[in-house]
């Protein structure tokens, strides 16, 4: 098996990478494993021609698409190359993976949702994205189904991991130099270890399953309760004030319940994800 990820320098990217090539060099190893590292520096998802010379010279059996435009605030600065990476990237990679019949794996995001719902987004739900990086990231996986022919579309929702900036990081960060912080209390999501999300991604790959998924950490919380957490696991004493999503301004307007429902993975599975808590615990335990 013979698989291509784009983005493999990025937080999922990296992490994704790692775990395959363990598996390539196990005690018991994947037989016939192989891994075709795809960061930016090597193929610009945004160029047709180079995705499609790059994919068809490779040959792989998989291409997982790590590749992504995600800094929510950018995105609506910054349409075209949001456009560009979220939707067309996807496009192009699809068409490749049909013409040489590869599967794709499509790494996309709670924020294809408004957040108006009172309980967790299951798969079927009605997409309808508020902000520019939703909506590339919605474009993108339309293109994923349009143009190839065997794909799996993995929603994830607030990732944090080793690799990338994410706000488990910022938390910490800030910290150091403030003992006062105001947090917004009134965004929910499910945040999901890039380490965990990986695993899991590995088991639907063998397992072979087609369609669109949602895999995050067991249970949501608020940006202000995922914050407390994290001061509480480090020990730190910090004063957290909450304060409504209106009161802090920024470029794009995101939901204020994205927390995505994962029973179908469970069911496809049969394995549960870990608490977010224990997930967070074990990444601020290794920093």
């Amino acid at each position: 098996m013979k698989i291509l990820i784009t983005g493999s320098h990025g937080m999922l990217g990296t992490d994704l990478t790692n775990l395959l090539r363990k598996k390539m060099t196990s005690p018991i190893p994947d037989e016939g494993l192989k891994v075709i590292d795809a960061p930016h520096e090597v193929l610009d998802i945004t160029l047709e021609d180079e995705v499609s010379n790059f994919i068809l010279k490779h040959t792989p059996d998989i291409i997982i698409n790590c590749a992504a435009f995600t800094n929510v605030d950018k995105c609506e600065t910054e349409r075209e190359m949001a456009f560009k990476v979220n939707a067309l990237g996807p496009k192009y990679i699809a068409a490749a993976a049909k013409e040489c019949g590869a599967r794709v794996i499509h790494i996309s995001t709670d924020f294809v949702f408004d957040g108006n719902s009172n309980r967790p987004y299951v798969e079927e739900d009605q997409t309808n994205p508020l902000s520019e990086y939703g909506r590339t990231k919605l474009e993108g996986e339309k293109n994923i189904q349009k143009h190839c022919n065997t794909f799996l579309i993995l929603r994830a929702s607030w990732l944090f991991g080793h690799h990338g900036t994410n706000f488990v990081e910022k938390m910490f960060e800030l910290a150091k130099h403030d003992k006062e912080l105001s947090i917004v209390h009134d965004e929910r999501g499910s945040p999901t270890y890039t380490v965990d999300l990986t695993e899991a991604l590995w088991t639907l790959i063998k397992q072979k399953y087609e369609g669109i998924v949602h895999v995050t950490n067991e249970g949501n919380c608020s940006r202000y309760e995922w914050a407390n957490k994290i001061f509480e696991i480090l020990g730190y004493n910090i004063n957290i004030h909450p304060i409504e999503s209106s009161q802090y301004k920024r470029p794009a307007k995101v939901p204020l319940n994205s927390s995505l429902n994962c029973q179908k993975f469970t069911t496809i599975t049969g394995i549960q994800m870990r608490p977010w808590e224990e997930a967070l615990k074990d990444y601020l335990l290794s920093l």
